[in-house]
């Protein structure tokens, strides 16, 4: 394995340096709304998603599509989170690293 490969997976193992971002589009395709959350908070909602994540526990490969159905459950779990009819929502991790932390080299 990769030694910067092992490094990385270290940085994010178990959602650590993990921000997750629920993002609203409009019919223009801009973003018009955007909610960061922790990990204490993913992992109140992550079994919501799990029919979608597969082996992807921690959004790491992407985005994913939080359909109206999810809105209600998402809001008791985490309070008003501001959903709007028209707009298309989704869930999906950001790395969370202080500059310089990853990628110097060692």
């Amino acid at each position: 394995m990769n030694h910067d490969h092992a490094h990385q997976d270290s940085l994010f193992a178990d959602g650590r340096n993990v921000l997750w971002e629920l993002e609203g589009y409009g019919a223009d395709d801009r973003q018009h709304s955007s909610r960061l959350l922790g990990r204490e908070e993913y992992l109140r909602v992550r079994h919501l998603f799990a029919a979608e994540l597969g082996d992807d526990d921690w959004m790491m490969a992407g985005s994913y599509p939080v359909p109206p159905q999810l809105w209600g459950p998402l809001q008791e779990l985490l309070g008003p989170l501001g959903f709007e009819d028209g707009q298309d929502y989704f869930l999906g991790a950001r790395q969370n690293l202080a500059f310089g932390e990853y990628g110097n080299g060692n």
